[in-house]
């Protein structure tokens, strides 16, 4: 196969995709005319004046295989090498797209990513920057990255040209970020440990190895060695010289031109990604402003602040700490909201903050996350998630996980959000700082999440919760009317089966017993589950106010739809699904087990006993 440009003829601006080789054949749906200058690669089959061709519409797209004209086809070109340029706005909207369609761990989030190709290459100079010049786009990504990430089969059907697409790059990223990730947990051999995005940058610029042992001399504070003391063990010579000119804004601030000291690599790494990520905010904030979730009542936090709040005044006027009596009894009675109890020895932080949020009532108790001990277990508390905000904005009381901070424990920490302070920092209360319930001051790079709990109210118009005469799981109009609006917001674009087919997802799921107990509202907001309802997604504020007989067909017919499902007449299509996503997404989730896929129905992918 060879790649080859499409010519225009006698002013022809595109041309013609046939399925077949003949000018009566129906055209290609996908894409039924081709631009000229497109590049396209032969197959090597040909009919009569016809050519068979591969084209892909984009980086994203599976390739369509179809038949043009062959006078249309113009002379073979070389493979391009320079990576295409990017449009700011639809680059910060596919980095959104990627954080909102992920159902993982969103350590490497849309403000993260824009903040790498921002310090990589401003989001403009895609020529290679790297001393291996195969290093191209907004990330700097090689091929042999590319490669690599193609093996990982985290897309489907890739295309190996894609990574001169920038757009393409930011999957690559992720999964870079999200392996690095992985790989210096692993390193760092501690349990449950919670990698900063500073950690996470470290990586990309000397490696993981290296990065983990820039961390474990930051932690120990014993030492400060030059930079290249850390890495000469693990590259040779000139991959060492290699780096230094490679990396020499973070690892070259030495007065004489050679390696800095860790302090001194940390502090202008901290620096450097600190003005990204307010770059990076303001690029969300300028192109997608939606994504930056409004605060519906600052207020919710009262409850478990005022607990906070008390138990502060208690350690500063006793004078309390963890080794004393009086200390070890009150972290032995925050505990008590753990988990698994541990001794008083052991990390706490988790344990205040859920004993706090206990203090508050059964609300707040039920959004406490299993095994709260530990920092990492937070990082998805709540529906919210308020990084990307302007940190002024912060409610007093937003729960903060960080990496590990100087005087907490070792793998992590959560505490509140107290308020900022000057020079881009903020102030958290929590307990086992310094041993103690009291405040902090920590920098943005330490901070891996900020996450705060909606008080929105999915449904205030439908309040009665009666059962229905006839219904299943004593399902009332309440539960009805929010699974006709999931309906809508999770698979308004399909027909009639596809609607079908979304409800009995619901449906199978009250059956589980795995769900055994839980009503269709419980079912239908439970927490990461049915993307309509997460609080920053733009489908909420569209589904929320839904109601039948307002002139909407297609909501009318969600609602006839949830009515079959919860009286039980509801054919279930899907072969007893319980979970599906959509066909479209460029990274399918990691439960997405091919051999658990029961149906493809309109444009999603449905599975169950996952």
């Amino acid at each position: 196969m060879s790649k080859i440009k499409i010519i225009g003829l006698n002013d022809a601006i595109a041309v013609e995709f046939h399925r077949s080789s003949s000018a009566t054949s129906p055209l290609v749906e996908q894409c039924p005319r081709i631009p000229v200058d497109e590049l396209v690669e032969t197959t090597g089959n040909t009919a009569d004046a016809w050519a068979e061709i591969r084209y892909q519409i984009n980086a994203f797209a599976a390739p369509l295989i179809g038949w043009i004209e062959a006078r249309f086809l113009g002379d073979a070109v070389a493979d391009p090498t320079q990576a295409l340029p990017v449009d700011e706005m639809e680059f910060v909207a596919e980095c959104v797209r990627f954080e909102a369609s992920s159902q993982e761990d969103r350590t490497i989030g849309a403000d993260y990513l824009l903040a790498w190709a921002w310090l990589e290459t401003g989001l403009s100079d895609f020529a290679p920057h790297l001393h291996d010049v195969d290093a191209i786009g907004p990330y700097q990504i090689s091929a042999r990255e590319w490669a690599e990430y193609l093996a990982a089969n985290v897309i489907p059907d890739p295309d190996p040209d894609g990574r001169l697409s920038g757009y393409a790059q930011i999957d690559c990223a992720a999964w870079i970020g999200k392996r690095d990730v992985e790989d210096f947990i692993k390193e760092i051999a501690t349990e449950h440990y919670v990698p900063s995005l500073l950690n996470v940058f470290h990586c990309r610029l000397i490696g993981v190895k290296a990065a983990v042992q820039v961390q474990k001399i930051q932690s120990a504070k014993t030492a400060n060695p030059t930079m290249d003391a850390v890495l000469s063990p693990l590259y040779d010579a000139q991959a060492l010289t290699n780096l230094l000119a490679d990396r020499k804004r973070y690892l070259g601030k030495n007065p004489v031109g050679d390696f800095s000291a860790v302090d001194a690599f940390v502090n202008v790494t901290s620096a450097a990604l600190t003005d990204a990520m307010k770059k990076a905010f303001s690029l969300l904030k300028k192109h997608v402003p939606d994504f930056i979730p409004a605060i519906d009542d600052k207020k919710v936090s009262a409850g478990w602040m005022a607990a906070a709040e008390r138990e502060l005044k208690t350690w500063t006027d006793g004078n309390l700490i963890e080794s004393k009596d009086e200390g070890r009894e009150r972290v032995k009675e925050y505990f008590t909201a753990a988990s698994n109890p541990h001794s008083p020895d052991e990390a706490w932080c988790g344990a205040f903050a859920a004993w706090c949020l206990k203090q508050a009532g059964e609300a707040a108790t039920l959004t406490i996350v299993d095994d709260p001990e530990w920092a990492a277990n937070w990082k998805n508390w709540g529906d919210l998630e308020l990084r990307q905000r302007d940190w002024s904005g912060i409610p007093f009381g937003a729960v903060v996980v960080m990496a590990p901070a100087e005087n907490t424990d070792s793998s992590g920490h959560v505490a509140f959000f107290r308020q900022t302070v000057p020079s881009g920092k903020i102030e958290l209360l929590g307990g086992n700082q310094s041993d103690r319930v009291k405040t902090m001051v920590v920098e943005r790079n330490k901070v891996v999440s900020i996450r705060w709990l909606s008080a929105l109210d999915v449904a205030p118009d439908s309040t009665d919760t009666a059962p229905i005469e006839g219904a299943d799981f004593r399902a009332s109009l309440r539960d009805r009317i929010i699974l006709a609006r999931t309906l809508y917001g999770e698979a308004r674009g399909e027909d009639p089966q596809g609607k079908r087919a979304v409800a009995a997802v619901v449906i199978n799921r009250a059956k589980s017993k795995r769900w055994e107990g839980r009503s269709i509202e419980a079912i239908c907001l439970q927490r990461l589950q049915f993307s309509c309802w997460n609080a920053n997604d733009p489908n909420r504020n569209i589904i929320k106010n839904k109601q039948p007989g307002k002139g909407d067909g297609i909501f009318d017919q969600c609602y006839a739809i949830a009515e079959q499902a919860v009286l039980g007449q509801l054919l279930d299509e899907t072969d007893g699904a319980t979970h599906f996503h959509a066909d479209t997404i460029r990274r399918f989730p990691s439960w997405a087990d091919p051999q658990k896929r029961t149906a493809h129905i309109g444009h999603h992918i449905f599975y169950r006993d996952v």
